[in-house]
């Protein structure tokens, strides 16, 4: 970030930096925040950023009124995303984030979500710090994202949001990393693979912990035509109102991320969405047994969740 300054809470703004055009793959990805001033801080891909300027209100209304946009053409590329102090990630040898050449992807982005407004005379200069190389990586990788809309009822001591989709792509693909992020009603989310009547869970953690990419619990899992891949973001709430899905404080989100490598040779043009509507979808009306810990912090390290707008 090039030294900006948000003018309010929860202000969401963007900058961009243009690629060399010649293809490159992203090996290494090191936050440069702290959750004393970002709230989250999303590395995205475009073709054209929504604005020329160094730094914009991206996603929202500014000042004047206007909706300016991510990206100029189309939703954004997700590459990466940090909250809460997450630490860096470093790909797997062999494996990278393809960007630049016929990627499509001739800038990188920065979104980050500020939690407050900055002391008098501060500035921030939040990013990333990256390794790349223009060395061809053999395997590339992507990402599968699993999440839900709707709203969470208040004075709920236990809410499931749930999703899941049949993977129906030919492609197989292989996890290496999972994250969750939700805001402050998040108690646990998890994300499992089912397949000839078992689970495997891809990954167990708890969005109040920092929000990185962990290793899967099954290092050496594959993702495939005719598996089922759901997840389930446990919620509480001790508010007298109903919580919307959104990118506020305020709001909730509930998403499992899946980073996964493949072989194949081909541009991937777009990440794997599966969002379900957590308020009409439930797993218990289609499946007869979910995995025991589904909603379990057992075993995870321990954490505090603090809510500001509970009673």
């Amino acid at each position: 970030m090039p030294n900006v300054v948000p003018k309010k809470p929860d202000s969401l703004l963007c900058h961009a930096v243009k690629l060399d055009p010649k293809e490159s793959y992203i090996l290494r990805f090191e936050p440069l925040a702290s959750k004393s001033v970002a709230h989250h801080m999303n590395l995205f891909g475009c073709d054209e950023p929504g604005s020329d300027l160094p730094s914009w209100t991206c996603g929202e209304e500014n000042e004047e009124g206007h909706r300016l946009p991510i990206c100029k053409h189309g939703p954004p590329r997700i590459i990466y995303a940090w909250a809460l102090d997450g630490k860096p990630r470093s790909l797997p040898s062999g494996t990278g984030y393809r960007v630049g050449g016929t990627t499509g992807i001739k800038y990188l982005l920065i979104n980050l979500h500020y939690k407050d407004k900055l002391s008098p005379g501060q500035t921030d200069n939040s990013g990333y710090y990256l390794e790349m190389t223009h060395d061809k990586q053999p395997l590339q990788v992507g990402h599968y994202i699993l999440g839900t809309i709707g709203e969470i009822p208040p004075m709920t001591k236990e809410f499931h949001a749930d999703s899941g989709c049949n993977y129906d792509s030919k492609e197989t693909i292989y996890p290496i990393a999972y994250r969750t992020h939700s805001h402050n009603l998040g108690v646990v989310t998890s994300g499992y693979r089912y397949r000839d009547g078992a689970y495997t869970e891809i990954g167990r953690m708890s969005p109040q912990l920092p929000q990185t990419f962990y290793d899967v619990e099954e290092p050496n899992m594959n993702i495939t035509t005719g598996d089922l891949l759901i997840s389930r973001c446990t919620m509480s709430s001790q508010r007298k109102f109903p919580t919307n899905m959104g990118p506020t404080n305020k709001d909730e989100m509930c998403n499992f991320y899946i980073m996964y490598y493949t072989s194949r040779q081909e541009d991937i043009k777009d990440e794997i969405m599966c969002f379900r509507d957590h308020n009409s979808f439930h797993l218990k009306d289609y499946i007869t047994t979910l995995p025991p810990n589904i909603s379990s912090i057992v075993g995870l390290p321990k954490f505090e969740r603090t809510d500001p707008y509970a009673v």
